[in-house]
């Protein structure tokens, strides 16, 4: 791995986790200190954040985290509720036994975890190594960038950090089962209800506000569009 992909995972991870919030400004020399690396390295891995929308560069004067508004949300869940089907189609039709097991053992220590920011990465890294099953580099990608988008609305509505519950265990055991079976139709199903159940596509307990466009917008869009209307946990100051 080069040096910037490590500087890439370190910096998206801080994000991710909120340890750097919305519209705070990085300074990269702040960086090379703190992760020990070299200005180029940092650069290469900052424009590739700003590319995934982690990060805002505005040339000549700074870079800072990126904010997330509401239709950024709605937008979020949209592309990963259309992908998923595609996913699940050529993982299901794709995979290996070795898959199966990394699979299996990713399950087995989720399972065993207690605390909730570890289950949340621990969730992360098992969709990971299913969407690496598809053997489709560009899908894989993209299903990874909007996973970790989600995640870090999760770190930033802490309260809802606990999402991933026994319910949501057993969604991932019956996904394993799926795959192992090469049912893609169940698979698509117990991945729609795993999504559903998160926590956070249909309401968040908390603070919630609606996420949606002008009701105008909103009543033109397709019925299958209209779910993605919905309740999002709302800290001050993290959403707009």
């Amino acid at each position: 791995m080069r040096v910037s992909d490590v500087a890439y995972e370190k910096i998206k991870m801080m994000i991710i986790t909120a340890r750097l919030r919305p519209g705070q400004t990085l300074v990269e020399a702040e960086l090379m200190e703190e992760l020990g690396m070299g200005r180029t390295p940092i650069r290469e891995a900052l424009n590739r954040l700003a590319w995934e929308n982690f990060v805002k560069i505005v040339p000549r004067q700074c870079i800072m985290v990126n904010e997330i508004s509401l239709y950024e949300v709605e937008s979020i869940y949209q592309m990963r509720f259309a992908l998923s089907p595609l996913e699940s189609e050529l993982a299901a039709m794709n995979r290996t036994e070795e898959d199966l097991k990394r699979l299996k053992d990713s399950l087995e220590v989720l399972r065993e975890e207690t605390d909730a920011e570890e289950r949340v990465l621990l969730d992360r890294a098992f969709h990971r190594i299913i969407s690496s099953m598809t053997r489709n580099p560009f899908l894989e990608r993209e299903m990874n960038n909007y996973q970790d988008l989600s995640i870090r609305l999760l770190f930033l509505n802490r309260i809802n950090l606990s999402s991933i519950d026994d319910m949501d265990i057993g969604h991932h055991e019956q996904i394993y089962r799926c795959l192992q079976e090469r049912d893609v139709n169940k698979l698509i199903s117990v991945f729609t209800a795993n999504q559903r159940s998160s926590g956070m596509l249909f309401h968040l307990q908390g603070n919630a506000r609606p996420v949606s466009s002008t009701p105008q917008t909103y009543q033109n869009r397709p019925s299958h569009w209209r779910r993605w209307s919905t309740h999002v946990l709302l800290p001050s100051g993290e959403l707009t």
